[in-house]
């Protein structure tokens, strides 16, 4: 797979992209939990997580691409060296089970609210499809992700900007948005910092390989632009429904599929499908990621997946909201840990290269 180096700006904005806008992001179950409930400070926290994303996916792109990275595992090993090397290593790896649980959660909550199906049905499907998708290689998991993400961003864009045509935002409805409590974080500015820390984490899986098989550093910076450019624009318009959406939208697990039913029934419908798609995308990459760590041949990686799978779709059960406001804060807080190692690793090659020999002349 080494020096192929296929993979274009549009390609590596397309995957950075999709990695992240699984369940939660196009549900609207993360959005809500993160950005909405803080009111009008919500638009701040909105531009703080725009500006991190381009940051560290960049980043992580260029170390990668430095460190030649199959997986996280090389720039783990590269940020933090051997003593925190193992536990950091670890804990990304078990995040991704756990958000594997999520998006299974998010598949049976979709078709249960949109469907009237059993939730374990919704589940049971997206990680079927998932598990086939990744034993198959890298780079169709790759292509996969990069196929849907134009239709889900349409469509998220398109409900959300119907939504706040047809039904504008008010200073009552930011007024009582604000005055909610949040599940994730007491203040704006940490839930922002923990939404990029977790989503960061997880993207590694993808991340990684993408600076290795960029087509060239200027495809990994323009493409880490987009891909946070996009993910800020698309929380922004999904942040703008919700508000307009309130206080009706907020009982229901996905409220970007109530928005797009109240609309009609077939946007209902149509965007259920899509969202069921995108979730199976980030499904894709969190497992990859997974099996790309613990197996050393393909028969590991099946033995990995398959027990992943399973345990996914059992842990699942527990619900979607409930899973999105205990798994995902949690991985955030620990993920600020590899965030900070990623920023003391920049800043440390910085500082060294002022004194290479040559440096001044």
């Amino acid at each position: 797979m080494k020096n192929t180096k296929q993979f274009s700006t549009v390609s590596i904005a397309a995957a950075f992209i999709g990695t992240i806008v699984g369940a939660g992001f196009a549900t609207g179950q993360e959005v809500l939990q993160f950005f909405t409930v803080f009111g009008i400070k919500s638009f701040a926290g909105i531009a703080v997580c725009t500006v991190l994303f381009c940051y560290f996916g960049i980043l992580i792109m260029r170390i990668s691409r430095e460190q030649n990275a199959d997986s996280h595992l090389e720039l783990v090993r590269f940020t933090f060296g051997k003593p925190l090397c193992i536990l950091m290593d670890w804990f990304i790896t078990l995040s991704f089970l756990g958000v594997l649980i999520v998006m299974a959660a998010g598949s049976g909550a979709v078709v249960e609210e949109q469907l009237g199906f059993s939730p374990l049905l919704g589940s049971i499907t997206v990680i079927l499809l998932s598990f086939l998708t990744v034993i198959s290689g890298v780079r169709n998991v790759i292509r996969a992700i990069g196929l849907v993400v134009p239709f889900l961003l349409l469509a998220v864009f398109s409900v959300a900007i119907i939504s706040i045509v047809l039904d504008p935002i008010t200073p009552s409805k930011i007024a009582l948005l604000g005055s909610l409590e949040s599940p994730t974080a007491s203040h704006w500015s940490t839930a922002a910092i923990l939404y990029v820390s977790y989503n960061i984490v997880l993207s590694v899986a993808i991340l990684s390989p993408l600076g290795v098989e960029g087509r060239s550093e200027k495809s990994l910076v323009w493409g880490g632009l987009l891909g946070g450019l996009g993910l800020g624009a698309g929380i922004l318009a999904i942040n703008l429904a919700i508000i307009c959406g309130s206080p009706e939208i907020l009982p229901f697990q996905v409220p970007m599929v109530f928005l797009a039913t109240r609309l009609n029934p077939l946007v209902g419908y149509a965007y259920g499908l899509i969202l069921l798609l995108e979730i199976y995308t980030t499904a894709v990459s969190i497992l990859y990621g997974f099996t790309a760590r613990i197996a050393y041949d393909n028969k590991q990686r099946i033995l990995g997946a398959t027990l992943a799978s399973i345990g996914a779709i059992i842990a699942a059960q527990y619900g979607f909201s409930a899973a999105v406001s205990a798994i995902y804060p949690l991985i955030g807080f620990a993920g600020l840990i590899f965030l900070g190692g990623l920023l003391f690793t920049q800043f440390r090659d910085s500082f060294s290269s002022l004194f290479k020999p040559g440096k001044f002349k």
